[in-house]
């Protein structure tokens, strides 16, 4: 039985803990499952990063996100022989992209579903003027209808922009953070692109390193795209990794409603749904944007800076209630008319009885 900070009992049982991985747990205090990580101090972070992660778990669980697992707890674990940080997840059931891109192929809807996810976690922590800088595969959960949660946001954040540099978080580095500890907009969208690269190809795009110097050799000369089987792969989502990896400004992804714009054209493009097929419900509201088919018109997808899953589906039931009511008001209108006609007839006949019967009365005195 492994504890950490004489609370959170390991429930994985691993034989021993790797650093920089997350685990299931039980907080024995407050009865619940838990996510947690252990992450051992090194000469990248800073002395203030426990203080700052606290006020970023603050700022995330402000911010509401759906797809950012929220922090609850962080602590300091001390053994014999080192100071141990650890940081308390809400519990997601999913398991890790990485463990997703070791096994079978994923399917293209799944592969999309999942970049929507990262890109508007991303967009939300940028809208406050953050950046992640530590993106993985394996701080991303997917659970069983791919929807996602992301860790280790605010980490970057809390140590004064500079990534940690704990396991595993070496090869997901960022050209700018190899080479001047330097995070931004730009280290994400690389980021991204890796990840994405892995999750299709179900390799690395660079070639073995081991060492930072190593690595940005490689990360240098660059995807060599021709020696890559595309195969059966889908060229336009190609062209969006290409455009994610791509280190020239001028043909980079600028923001992350550029790249939206890109998934969401090639989500319409594979479900052949053309645009013109929407405009002609367009309005401002978000149920106006919507098609009976459930999809969203790119040009749209932006009125907002957020459009999540749940608000789409909230508007696809209040739109389904929208046609049920319009039906039976048509049927409301079409009895009302066959109503007055009735009505007209049946006052047509008395009016010709009552004439009737003015002229036998009126013959009887004749």
């Amino acid at each position: 039985m492994i504890f950490i900070g004489n609370r959170y009992e390991i429930t994985d049982k691993p034989v021993y803990i790797e650093e920089n991985k997350l685990y299931n747990a039980y907080d024995s205090e407050k009865n619940i499952n838990v996510k947690i990580k252990i992450i051992e101090n090194n000469r990248y972070i800073s002395p203030d990063f426990i203080p700052n992660l606290i006020d970023e778990s603050m700022i995330l669980n402000e911010l509401g996100c759906p797809y950012i697992l929220n922090i609850i707890d962080v602590g300091v674990h001390r053994t014999i022989d080192n100071l141990l940080y650890y940081i308390v997840y809400e519990d997601f059931k999913g398991v890790s992209l990485a463990t997703l891109t070791r096994g079978a192929y994923l399917h293209m809807d799944a592969l999309i579903r999942i970049s929507n996810q990262i890109v508007k976690a991303l967009q939300a922590y940028n809208s406050i003027g953050k950046h992640h800088g530590s993106l993985k595969p394996n701080d991303i959960l997917v659970d069983d209808r791919y929807a996602i949660k992301i860790a280790d946001f605010g980490f970057t954040e809390a140590n004064r922009g500079t990534n940690i540099r704990c396991s595993g978080n070496l090869k997901y580095l960022s050209p700018s953070q190899l080479s001047i500890d330097f995070t931004d907009i730009k280290t994400d969208l690389y980021c991204l692109g890796v990840i994405l690269y892995e999750a299709t190809f179900k390799k690395f795009p660079f070639s073995e390193a081991h060492t930072e110097k190593q690595l940005m050799k490689v990360v240098d000369r660059g995807v060599i795209w021709s020696k890559v089987n595309l195969n059966d792969q889908n060229y336009d989502f190609v062209e969006i990794i290409k455009k994610l990896l791509e280190r020239n400004d001028n043909l980079c992804y600028k923001d992350y409603n550029e790249l939206l714009l890109s998934l969401s054209n090639f989500m319409y493009k594979t479900s052949k749904i053309t645009i013109k097929d929407i405009e002609e419900e367009l309005k401002p509201e978000l149920e106006a944007v919507l098609h009976k088919t459930g999809r969203v018109n790119p040009e749209d997808f932006y009125k907002t800076k957020q459009i999540y899953l749940k608000d789409i589906e909230e508007a696809l039931e209040k739109q389904k209630y929208k046609t049920i009511d319009r039906s039976l008001k048509d049927i409301s209108k079409k009895s009302h008319k066959k109503g007055a006609t009735l009505a007209k007839v049946v006052s047509l006949a008395l009016i010709v009885v009552m004439l009737a019967t003015v002229i036998i009365m009126a013959l009887r005195y004749i």
